[in-house]
């Protein structure tokens, strides 16, 4: 059975993105995505974050325009990786690998209800 590897979150760029360069002249950016979530019914959210990476042209693309603070809405599948440190521990790490990155304009009472995404 073949399933669907697909998310969409929406959220804010938690800290400035990473630029890599791989051995092949590609480039690599990630940074953290801040989400946010409610608690049941109350008003209180607990932030999560999510490690995205873009690769080649949209990460060259972006690099410029994304900072601490951006809301964003990431398209991508997700990938776990694994890994072990020197010292033998074993690592996991779930990351967003972005197909798309959209900025999302904020909104102000006359703007409600229009389409607030630029693509970059």
């Amino acid at each position: 059975m073949t399933g669907i590897n697909r998310v969409i979150l929406s959220g804010r760029v938690a800290k400035s993105p990473q630029r890599f360069v791989r051995p092949d002249g590609s480039s690599v950016i990630q940074f953290p995505l801040e989400l946010n979530s409610k608690e049941g019914l109350s008003s209180k959210t607990n932030p999560g974050w999510i490690l995205v990476v873009a690769l080649g042209t949209l990460g060259d693309q972006e690099f410029d325009h994304l900072q601490t603070g951006t809301p964003l809405r990431v398209e991508g599948e997700l990938k776990q990786r694994h890994w072990q440190t020197p010292e033998g521990r074993h690592r996991t790490r779930v990351e967003v690998i972005a197909t798309d990155l959209r900025r999302i304009e904020e909104q102000d009472d006359t703007q409600r209800g229009e389409n607030n995404e630029k693509a970059f």
